[in-house]
């Protein structure tokens, strides 16, 4: 997130709106914050007031009467006003009342979820016009963003729905991130994105099989063999299941040395029984 904003907030991994990079800490009692949080997600529109009520208050009928949402605005208007006096910031984030509803003016503000999905955007695009350099620089970037999942402590459905598609585009930018360091030979890289897959999703069963290649060409069998059992173990306990087939694959051909001190081969990794022989099947203990 880009520091020299006047005005920035932080989404992943936790919630902070900042004036010259120094966080709010005194929020008003009530729902400021969670409208602030929602009202970010659609900024320069104008929200409907039954919209915002169901959004905050999801388990209360809403009257037009209700004095609720007046409440967290004014509120929210508050931090703002005190926040911008404080740190003599122009007031590029206001909450607008108009005749339907609340607009959140947003300009020149730093939110690192729009930043992380701008960079996943064109990293995309350059991956889709088959610019693998330039799409792993700006992937890397965006991943670089993601401190956390979307509003970690935010128990709203539309947060979990935010947060996870995020998660997806995460996932997505650090599977092409692995595919790269696999074909470019990093090891130490591949290790790397892979621990950020299994931290956003621990039975991401392709990332094992990753991890198994890369051990194995490099010899080192009994690490192979723990992430391999580790896997099975978490898929056993969690899922009732097992590895797949082409994981079983791969574990096979690598504790039986097939890939050690070779080059490391995308395709064995994501289609294990493409390359190499065509066997009966027999994975070692």
């Amino acid at each position: 997130m880009d520091g020299t904003s006047a005005i920035s907030v932080r989404t992943l991994g936790a919630f902070e709106l900042c004036f010259h990079d120094r966080p709010v800490e005194r929020w008003k009692a009530g729902k400021s914050r969670s409208l602030l949080q929602f009202l970010l997600l659609r900024p320069g529109r104008i929200v409907p007031r039954g919209v915002l009520y169901e959004a905050l208050w999801p388990d209360a009928p809403w009257s037009k009467n209700s004095s609720s949402l007046k409440v967290a605005a004014h509120m929210l208007r508050n931090v703002l006003e005190e926040s911008r006096r404080e740190w003599g910031v122009e007031p590029g984030l206001r909450l607008l009342t108009r005749e339907s509803g609340y607009l959140l003016e947003a300009d020149g503000v730093v939110v690192d979820f729009e930043d992380f999905v701008r960079l996943a955007d064109r990293a995309h695009v350059a991956q889709l016009r088959g610019d693998r350099a330039e799409a792993a620089g700006l992937y890397r970037q965006a991943v670089g963003l993601y401190q956390g999942d979307y509003l970690p402590d935010v128990g709203y459905d539309w947060a979990g729905v935010e947060r996870e598609w995020l998660r997806s585009r995460l996932l997505c930018a650090l599977a092409f991130l692995v595919e790269t360091d696999i074909a470019s030979g990093d090891h130490v890289g591949v290790i790397r994105w892979c621990r950020r897959v299994l931290d956003a999703e621990p039975l991401h069963e392709e990332t094992y099989r990753a991890l198994i290649l890369v051990h194995a060409h490099l010899g080192q069998l009994n690490q192979a063999q723990r992430w391999y059992r580790l896997c099975a173990g978490l898929l056993r306990d969690r899922l009732q299941t097992g590895p797949d087939l082409a994981t079983q694959r791969l574990y096979a051909r690598a504790v039986s040395g097939e890939f050690t001190g070779r080059r490391m081969d995308p395709r064995s990794w994501q289609h294990p029984g493409a390359v190499g022989s065509a066997a009966p099947l027999r994975t070692p203990a």
